[in-house]
């Protein structure tokens, strides 16, 4: 009789006990004589034959010594059953989180290449799943949903926390492959100073300068679209407790927005703790002393000593532009922050520019670029 253990390969959903009566069959043997020639139980074998238990080492010995089949081929046909069924099992369960899984945007997992037009419900799961490095979403809800960051909610809108996570995870991502210096908190205070001559660029040449001097402070810049439902403005957040990374999105898509948010956000990194990280929505908690403190150090930055007084005070288009140039800042600046002081945004309207499809396009390009 040929015991060459290569007439019995299996594939991942063979139970041992299957060849294992395979080959008892061949030869004619009783269970009874493979237990005396084992010195197992006849229970014993009888319960491997109808793949009730596996095999285990001591008992792939045995079966080699009794069978002149290696240990290795059972030990190997076992491990390759269990982890085929462990497979099975996880799949049935990932069938169960479908509804989950259905609460992410699907534009967004598409737009960043995490799922598939053709993936089904249990495939685009566990892409998830992978995405947030969890196993199940009871422990994406306790990593992601209830982390550091403070979850800001809005008193005007409902936000969707799901998608808010998914964008936190996608400017994380995206932070890890920007190299970036140690941090060093002086040096950031100077480079905030740097920010305001930046404003007079277009945005996404603009924000090329700014992530360069923010990595030579150690701080990560990185933009990531807003996802529906979020109301994201920018977040600060730190990667593995000493690495601070900023994200911004185009909220509102205006000049004097996104600048405002970016130093908005380097203020949280100079006036807080540090692995203090922040989530900022429109329509937060206005009452806020951080968020108030961060507000005050974007302003202060932009627009120093009395400025914002002359801004509130001017009456004309001629007059803004003229305290842009002796402020060094975009026209956009001075514009956004005579609306935001005056709440008169029509006489200003002409002078912010909205942020085109092509530099939002420039940006996430920019953003990819681990190079940049």
């Amino acid at each position: 009789m040929n015991t060459d253990t290569k007439e019995f390969q299996p594939n991942w959903g063979v139970h041992p006990g299957e060849i294992l009566g395979g080959i008892l069959d061949q030869r004619g043997m009783k269970q009874v004589e493979l237990a005396q020639r084992t010195g197992l139980s006849a229970k014993h074998v009888n319960q491997i034959i109808k793949q009730t238990i596996g095999i285990s080492s001591d008992v792939s010995i045995l079966l080699e010594r009794a069978l002149n089949v290696q240990a290795s081929f059972w030990n190997d046909l076992d491990t390759q059953y269990q982890a085929f069924e462990s497979r099975r099992r996880a799949e049935a369960a990932l069938g169960e989180y479908g509804t989950w899984a259905s609460q992410f945007d699907t534009g967004t997992l598409r737009l960043h290449k995490i799922i598939d037009a053709a993936d089904t419900t249990i495939t685009r799961a566990e892409k998830i799943l992978k995405l947030f490095q969890v196993a199940t979403p009871d422990a994406f809800t306790q990593t992601w949903l209830r982390p550091s960051v403070s979850f800001r909610r809005s008193h005007a809108f409902t936000v969707s926390e799901p998608n808010t996570a998914l964008w936190l995870r996608l400017v994380e991502r995206s932070a890890l492959d920007v190299s970036v210096q140690p941090f060093n908190a002086r040096k950031l205070r100077t480079v905030a100073k740097s920010i305001p001559t930046m404003t007079t660029m277009n945005v996404p040449d603009g924000f090329i300068a700014a992530r360069a001097a923010l990595a030579e402070a150690g701080v990560a810049l990185t933009f990531v679209r807003e996802v529906p439902g979020t109301r994201v403005c920018a977040a600060t957040w730190w990667i593995n407790g000493d690495r601070p990374a900023i994200g911004v999105t185009e909220r509102h898509r205006r000049h004097d927005t996104f600048w405002f948010n970016l130093l908005h956000e380097i203020g949280h990194i100079v006036r807080h703790p540090r692995r203090t990280s922040f989530l900022d929505l429109e329509g937060g908690d206005a009452g806020d002393q951080a968020e108030a403190e961060a507000n005050d150090f974007a302003a202060q930055t932009l627009f120093p000593g009395d400025s914002s007084d002359s801004i509130a005070q001017a009456t004309t288009h001629r007059e803004m532009i003229i305290i842009a140039a002796r402020l060094g800042v975009g026209v956009p600046m001075v514009a956004g922050r005579y609306g935001n002081l005056t709440k008169q945004w029509k006489l200003v309207g002409r002078l912010r520019p909205s942020i085109s499809d092509e530099e939002i396009n420039a940006l996430e390009t920019i953003a990819q670029d681990a190079a940049a």
